[in-house]
């Protein structure tokens, strides 16, 4: 039977740990922060213990046992699909490990916690950099098509079309031309560009498709749906 102090201990090293990665995640700006990765290590932790010194043999690991497929529900809800791009999948498999941290922590298995919180921050901290140039090294091989329409006013049909094409492509750019007809730039992937461009020139209301030879993208911009005139844009 574990004594208070052993139940504070292993509960305050949980807290330690995945409060640690959830201050990785603080720091990135994520809904999911540190109460929250606190909290869930916390809570894998009392279970653990609970189950563990409540039960003998074969059933002692019944309670903590359902923390994984528990967890699994709050990492699922920490995912989200947008017109093609999924986000929150760092912070759904974050979910998932602390409470592997807190499960381990509850159950006395302080160097395994203590190991895996230090791998889990060197992946989160020390791949963001390469993730982060990865990220830029696309970016400037982004390729640009000037696209112009005879129907301005029909031009959220068209956005709809290319992102349904190319769920990777940016509107970087609308304007009118002299003729008043609507000008449209927009960026994919090298890989989309022939692809793209053949596509949107089929398109009824298309009158003119250029690759333009442009490198790289405007500071800022990230690959995404990019803002949407309005039928009365001038």
């Amino acid at each position: 039977m574990l004594t208070a102090t052993e139940i504070l201990f292993r509960v305050l090293i949980a807290a330690v740990c995945s409060g640690l990665v959830g201050l990785e995640r603080e720091t990135a700006r994520k809904e999911a922060g540190l109460r929250t990765h606190t909290l869930l290590g916390v809570g894998a932790a009392i279970f653990t213990i609970a189950s563990v010194s409540s039960f003998d043999g074969p059933d002692e690991a019944r309670i903590a046992a359902q923390v994984v497929s528990g967890v699994g529900f709050l990492g699922a809800g920490a995912i989200f699909r947008d017109r093609g791009a999924v986000s929150g999948l760092t912070t759904a498999a974050g979910i998932w490990v602390v409470a592997a941290l807190g499960m381990a922590a509850g159950a006395g298995s302080f160097a395994l916690a203590t190991i895996g919180t230090v791998v889990s921050l060197a992946v989160l901290w020390g791949l963001r950099a390469v993730d982060a140039s990865v990220a830029r090294r696309t970016e400037t091989a982004r390729r640009h098509l000037r696209i112009v329409v005879d129907q301005p006013a029909k031009l959220e049909s068209l956005l709809t079309f290319v992102e349904r094409v190319d769920p990777d492509a940016v509107q970087e750019d609308f304007h009118r031309d002299n003729e008043g007809n609507g000008v449209l730039l927009v960026s994919c992937l090298p890989d989309n560009v022939a692809m793209l461009s053949d596509l949107v020139a089929s398109h009824k209301i298309v009158t003119e498709v250029e690759q333009l030879r442009i490198t790289h993208t405007p500071p800022g911009r990230r690959p995404g749906p990019g803002p949407r005139p309005g039928p009365g844009t001038p």
